[in-house]
């Protein structure tokens, strides 16, 4: 899974500490293998952070996406009146696939 959540940079800081407990929740589901956010080394008025989940299969990241938890948790992040959140989720395959020879 990769998504990206675009916040304003003067909430930047808060946006990771919600992040961080709403991620806590999904890493405890079955199939979670690993959760990265990535943010940009240059600041601009908004910060563009890409969120890329590592899971064992489709099956497990949807079922884990209808927890109940983690659920309330996203509500809470997305209506919380001091985060101004637009976000973009998308799955992917890799096609490409480089290791060192």
């Amino acid at each position: 899974m990769i998504k990206s959540y675009t916040v304003p940079t003067a909430e930047a800081e808060y946006f990771v500490q919600v992040y961080q407990e709403n991620a806590r929740i999904m890493s405890t589901q079955p199939g979670f293998v690993r959760s990265r956010l990535h943010r940009p080394l240059a600041d601009a008025p908004e910060t563009r952070f890409v969120h890329i989940a590592d899971w064992s299969s489709g099956t497990a990241l949807d079922r884990a996406t209808t927890h109940p938890e983690w659920l309330a948790s996203l509500r809470r992040m997305f209506d919380d009146p001091d985060l101004h959140i637009t976000s973009e989720p998308a799955g992917y395959r890799v096609v490409v696939e480089l290791h060192p020879s």
